[in-house]
């Protein structure tokens, strides 16, 4: 998972860590590693829970799991 996106995207939507935690229903401590890129390879239903609860596009999903969207 690429946190430095997950980062960017939390900040521009303006939820915290815990509020991420809330909305995928994923405890803190997990979403924290996640963000502080304490765990490499998340479980895809880790990955689907987050973007669901950030409201990603297909775009955004992607590149979330590390693929870069064409420019």
């Amino acid at each position: 998972m690429n946190s430095n996106y997950l980062k960017n995207i939390m900040k521009k939507k303006h939820i915290s860590m815990y509020k991420l935690s809330k909305l995928s229903n994923i405890d803190n401590k997990s979403i924290w590693n996640i963000v502080n890129d304490k765990r490499k390879d998340s479980q895809i239903s880790t990955v689907v829970k987050i973007a669901k609860a950030l409201d990603l596009n297909e775009y955004e999903f992607a590149e979330l799991c590390g693929y870069r969207k064409d420019d």
